[in-house]
């Protein structure tokens, strides 16, 4: 079982570049069933968090981070399949993520680029205008 330390290990390289928001291990432990993971000899290698927003049949997808030594692997690709799948199984119409980097990436693999009206009121409300992430959704088939 992944704990919220090793994944906190992971991502935070990524928070410490201002690509990931920084969480503190409360919060990850208080959503570890959101987290969907890949490792390499019991190594954590990549997770995702898929959060159930309650609004509109949505998910959105946060702390997406590959270890920097398994990039360009496949990885990533593995990671957004089991995604999906955990998407689908628990009946959402769509995901989204809020980025300020790896645009290009979600655009490869099927998002679209939207706006911050296409969010569910509860984000468009927390939407950290400072911030000024691109949103990107993925409808669940």
């Amino acid at each position: 079982m992944i704990k919220a330390e090793q994944i906190l290990t992971l991502v935070k390289p990524f928070s410490e570049e201002g690509k990931i928001l920084i969480r503190t291990e409360a919060q990850i432990n208080e959503n570890i069933g959101d987290f969907v993971y890949l490792t390499n000899n019991n190594q954590l290698i990549a997770c995702a968090g898929l959060k159930d927003c309650k609004e509109d049949n949505m998910g959105e997808i946060y702390s997406l981070a590959v270890s920097k030594k398994a990039q360009k692997t496949g990885l990533s690709l593995k990671l957004l399949e089991k995604i999906m799948f955990k998407a689908k199984a628990k009946k959402f119409s769509k995901v989204f993520a809020l980025t300020k980097h790896s645009t290009d990436w979600f655009i490869k693999h099927g998002f679209i680029q939207m706006n911050i009206i296409d969010l569910p009121q509860k984000h468009q409300a927390l939407f950290n205008q400072e911030r000024n992430s691109s949103i990107f959704f993925k409808n669940v088939n």
